[in-house]
């Protein structure tokens, strides 16, 4: 062993509570990457396995090693990096001088290079892999202590695995936001955050006396196409109209599913005609096969055309209905 028992577990508890302190699974690793070295007294890595099976540095101490190439561990070859075969074996191994290793190639003066899988048990007794803890044992230093090691890995695995738990539970967090903040079909904003935005818009036009405009695109003939060619083909337009509006609109608008055939546009400022317009135009040039889609538009302005989110939405309904009893495809102001 590399010096007293007593040096080696206190360089693992120093550092279990650095990684306790840590709130950045970087600055996690690198603690482990660190202990490792002072452990093995040369330098030492921690390899992540990412989901297409590669081994990827995450942290080094150490300049030798920060460089490492990022290895395949889906190659069951025997000739496959002591690293990957680490992670596929899901077993400890050591290498010596001579045997090619992506460790011992980087630190000419190690004898041997140890590599330690980073397991996690699962309750069915199965362990998942989460990447390689390897470190180099230069010619003038004994074998290291294998069981600190050996904690050193536990303690990576441990901290890896919660972060990509939490990452995972991040991102499913923000998918269910998104499903109850969007449309299924269009990815457009739903009626439920266009009532909030709208009513924080107006709130913001009144603090700053200056106008808003809201919009409401409706698809003619949709139910009809729907009759003719089947309810795929009326939902491939209503796709193809939300793109285009998303496309058109600026940053500061918010655009909307509003009903069957009906889109919203929120518009901050004085443009909200001069937007309808210019969306109504690119909606008109979509066309992919045969004619493009027909919209009608209704435009109010707030305040002339109402001070409450539900009046202003009644206002655009109105024009929007002078629009189609006009005889459709028209933008029509309140």
């Amino acid at each position: 062993m590399s010096g007293e028992p007593s040096t080696t577990s206190a360089a693992v508890v120093s550092c279990a509570l650095e990684i306790a302190s840590a709130t950045r699974l970087d600055a996690r690793l690198d603690a482990v990457a660190r202990h490792a070295s002072q452990i093995a007294c040369g330098p030492a890595a921690v390899l992540l396995l990412d989901d297409v099976l590669a081994l990827r540095p995450a942290a080094a101490h150490g300049p030798e090693l920060r460089d490492l190439p990022v290895l395949d561990a889906s190659d069951a070859s025997s000739s496959s990096d002591p690293a990957a075969r680490a992670v596929m074996d899901r077993r400890e191994i050591l290498a010596a001088r001579g045997r090619e290793a992506a460790v011992l190639e980087a630190v000419p003066s190690a004898r041997l290079a140890v590599h330690f899988p980073m397991l996690t048990e699962r309750d069915d007794g199965t362990a998942d892999v989460e990447g390689v803890l390897v470190a180099a044992i230069p010619s003038d230093r004994p074998d290291p202590d294998i069981d600190a090691l050996r904690a050193l890995a536990v303690l990576g695995a441990l901290v890896t695995s919660r972060a990509r738990l939490e990452t995972a539970l991040e991102e499913r967090s923000d998918w269910l936001d998104r499903l109850a903040h969007t449309d299924a079909l269009t990815g457009l904003a739903n009626r439920r955050t266009l009532d909030r935005v709208l009513e924080l818009e107006i709130a913001r036009a009144a603090r700053q006396a200056t106008t808003l405009g809201v919009a409401i695109f409706g698809v003619d003939g949709l139910d009809g196409l729907a009759e003719r060619e089947g309810a795929h083909a009326a939902d491939d337009v209503l796709r193809r109209v939300a793109a285009s509006l998303a496309d058109t609109v600026r940053l500061v608008d918010t655009v909307a599913r509003y009903g069957r055939s009906e889109f919203v546009v929120v518009a901050p400022g004085s443009s909200g005609l001069a937007m309808a317009q210019r969306a109504a135009g690119a909606i008109a040039r979509i066309g992919e096969n045969g004619a493009p889609p027909a919209v009608s538009v209704g435009v109010a302005i707030y305040p002339a055309d109402g001070s409450a989110p539900g009046e202003m939405l009644a206002s655009a309904e109105r024009a929007l209905a002078d629009a189609r009893q006009r005889g459709g495809a028209i933008v029509s102001a309140t």
